[in-house]
Formats: C-alpha cells, structure tokens, sequence
C-alpha cells in the first residue's frame, strides 16, 4: 500500500490534498518520526506536536517565497519531510546526514537557522523590515513555544514589532508544559468568530462609529471596556498592548480550524498577529505518562516497554529517602 508520504516532494504536493488526506499524512508522519528516531535518535516530542500545524502552513504559505522561522528549529523535521527531504531523512544527526535544525546551506525552504531558544521573533522582525523597506509582498511566519517567551530578546521583539511593521505573524506554541491551562470551549468560540472575517470588518466599522459618536474619548472607553471583557477568557492581552492583534488558543491539532485560521491571518494588512494554539508535545507516544522530555536519544522500540517499566516513580522515592522531618534533620540538625 502506497502511501500520502511518498507523493509529498514539496510544499506544493501538500497543497494539493484534501482535508480529510491531510490528517492521513499526519498519522503517517508521526508513524515515520518514531520509526526514523527510535534508530537515529533526535527531538521526537517537539515534532509530535507540531505535526499539523506544520501542514497547515505549507498549506496556506509558500515557501521559499514565504518565510518560517522556528525559534530553535529543533521541531523542524516535519518541515523537512514536506520540502524535498523525505529521502535523506533517515540520515538526520549522523555524520553527513541532514541536519537536527533548520540549515540555510541544506535547503532554500530553510530561511534562518539558529539552535538556539529565543532568537525567532527577533530574526523574523528583521525580515519583516526588510521585506516592507523592499517593497515585495512575501509573508513572514514566526513559530515559537512557551519556553522562548522566558527569553528576554523574544520580549525585545515584541516590543519593537508594532513599531516597525504591520505585516509579522507570531505563533504561540503552548504545549502544555508550561503556561496556563486550556480555557475551553467559550475561547474557541470567541476565536471562531474573531478570526471571520465578516466580524473583523464590522468591528471596525463598530469603532469608527463609536468614535463619531462621542469623539475620541468614548472610542478609548469602548475599547478598554473590550480588553477588560477579553482578560476574563484570554490571559495574554499583553500581547494587544504591545500593539499586536491577539488570536486563540485554538486546537493545534485539528488542521481544519489552523488552516481556516491561517488563511485570515494572511489577509491581515494592518496589524501583526500572534496566535496561540494548544498542542501536547508527546501526543500519541507510548508512555508518554512516563516520558514528559525531548526524546533525544534512540528509543529503540522493542526495549520501550522495559524502559517504562524501569521508570522510578515519584512517591516511592520519597518514600525510601524518609519523612521531610527526617530529611530536614539531617541536613540542619535536630530542632
């Protein structure tokens, strides 16, 4: 049986699938990430979870003419199978073999390549400025997870974006290992409905409206009123105060609603954007329970399951090392 996989030679090949094939060649992917990984070894929970949101970009965007930049790049192996590297793949971090991280020197689809936390938005700021300075058109996506948002030159970016373009798309990456939980159904329903473009133009005609109404001062009242209204479901309208339009969370793995959302980011002209989307990182790995890391050693399969098993829990732990009284009194004497 032949399989969606071997027809993808380039992003092209991607955007000529359907929907429902492109959650095929999702689970086809992840089946390639285990298989090649569980020998080579490499970054295998960072991909898992980025499967279909890397579809959906090579599915709304072209690269190379459009620009991805991954903060690290450590979770571009999807991104490799898509342009033209499926072959070679098997080689990944072995000597001679493709590279863990994004390679400009591999691939014209790799436009930046750092190795590094942090340094995304920053060099996707740089290409946005450069890009509205030369006057073309292509766009510029920024993917970052939550960890890079530790980094103080990821908050420089931020900081400078609104000031010097309006056309950067930032994606929030939240795995679930660290910022805040999901805030459910009422925030995807609010996304659904930003992210239409029929709301997007009747609230703006709403502001101007407003403004005509009762000036300047009722507009600003109104619109404080809004971003009072939004921190009740979304805790990062930080994000708007620095100047940037904020989308989301939505669910990083149905590649229908990512699609959809990106096709209305890629309209935006005035404004630039950060999306958050919700993804788990080890998402239908084997003991993931027990597993909460970047797999980057070989996983070899037929030894997974003794592994698991050999995992130390927690409590017992605690258990052999004594009560935290007695712990204490080793350490500081007795009371």
């Amino acid at each position: 049986m032949s399989l969606l996989l071997d027809s993808i030679n380039s992003p092209l090949d991607v955007k000529k699938l359907a929907i429902p094939q492109l959650d095929l060649l999702a689970e086809e992917i992840r089946e390639e990430l285990i298989s090649v990984l569980s020998k080579t070894g490499g970054h295998l929970g960072p991909n898992l979870g980025v499967v279909e949101l890397t579809l959906a970009m090579h599915y709304v965007f072209t690269t190379p003419e459009d620009h991805f930049v991954f903060d690290v790049s450590h979770q571009a192996y999807v991104h490799k199978l898509l342009t033209g590297r499926r072959e070679q793949f098997h080689s990944i971090r072995t000597p001679g073999g493709l590279n863990g991280f994004m390679l400009r020197s591999e691939s014209p689809h790799d436009c930046y390549g750092a190795g590094h936390a942090g340094t995304a938005l920053s060099a996707a700021l740089g290409m946005a400025v450069a890009r509205d300075r030369m006057g073309s058109n292509e766009h510029v996506v920024a993917l970052a997870g939550d960890a890079a948002f530790t980094c103080g030159i990821t908050y420089e970016a931020l900081n400078n974006i609104a000031h010097h373009t309006r056309r950067l798309i930032v994606i929030l990456n939240d795995n679930e290992w660290s910022i805040d939980k999901n805030v459910g159904a009422i925030a995807s329903y609010l996304n659904m409905i930003v992210t239409n473009p029929r709301f997007d133009y009747l609230h703006e005609r709403a502001g101007r409206f407003v403004e005509r109404l009762g000036g300047k001062t009722l507009f600003q009242m109104a619109r404080k009123a809004e971003e009072a209204a939004k921190s009740m479901f979304w805790p990062s309208v930080i994000f708007e105060e620095l100047g940037l339009k904020y989308y989301g969370p939505i669910d990083g793995h149905d590649v229908s609603t990512l699609i959809k959302t990106f096709e209305f980011l890629k309209m935006q002209m005035k404004e630039s954007t950060v999306v958050k989307q919700k993804t788990k990182k080890l998402i239908w790995l084997d003991a993931r329970d027990h597993c909460k890391a970047n797999v980057s050693w070989p996983m070899f399969k037929d030894a997974w399951a003794k592994a698991k098993a050999e995992v130390p829990k927690a409590a017992p732990i605690w258990e052999k090392a004594g009560r935290p009284k007695k712990i204490r009194s080793k350490i500081i004497g007795p009371n």
